[in-house]
């Protein structure tokens, strides 16, 4: 299992199998505005993606985590997002807990064969980290295991080329 450079999620998906070209994604950390603690970013990740293209619709499906992010694809651009919450530390009788929502977006230069196949994607990935509504991290704020500060981004530069 691979180190995510953001709170460790598992999916669990009843899905079909994948459709899609396995692309392996080496990213490089570009900036963090979250700090060392719960959302330490590694300065190079790899991982390996399903892509589908679909006329002008992109299904990025990641293979180690299971989440599938639907965006579109058009004039040699992508552009695929999707947001969610997590849960930090859970509610007990004297906290409602942390949860944050986190918003990732990846987009930037796609590549085609003569065909019109895609054979590699290049750009920007980023995961915006804010406080989930009903939720209070101010404990988590600016401690070791924490958050330097919410809300927070953690950027990469990336490329995905075919595996």
């Amino acid at each position: 299992m691979r180190k995510y450079p953001f709170l460790l999620l598992l999916a669990v998906c009843g899905c079909e199998a994948q459709q899609g070209t396995l692309f392996k994604v080496e990213a490089s950390l570009e900036d963090s505005t979250c700090g060392t603690g719960a959302l330490d970013a590694e300065d190079n990740w790899d991982f390996e993606v399903r892509l589908e293209k679909d006329g002008s619709t992109l299904t990025w499906y990641d293979v180690d985590s299971g989440m599938t992010i639907v965006g579109s694809i058009d004039d040699g651009k992508f552009s695929v997002s999707d947001a969610n919450n997590y849960v930090v530390t859970a509610a007990s009788d004297y906290s409602v807990g942390c949860a944050v929502r986190r918003h990732d977006k990846y987009s930037g230069d796609a590549s085609f064969d003569t065909s019109g196949g895609l054979t590699g994607l290049e750009g920007d990935m980023v995961f915006e980290y804010s406080q989930a509504t009903g939720y209070d991290c101010d404990s988590m704020i600016g401690t070791t295991d924490g958050f330097e500060d919410l809300p927070c981004e953690i950027d990469y530069t990336f490329v995905a080329e075919p595996d």
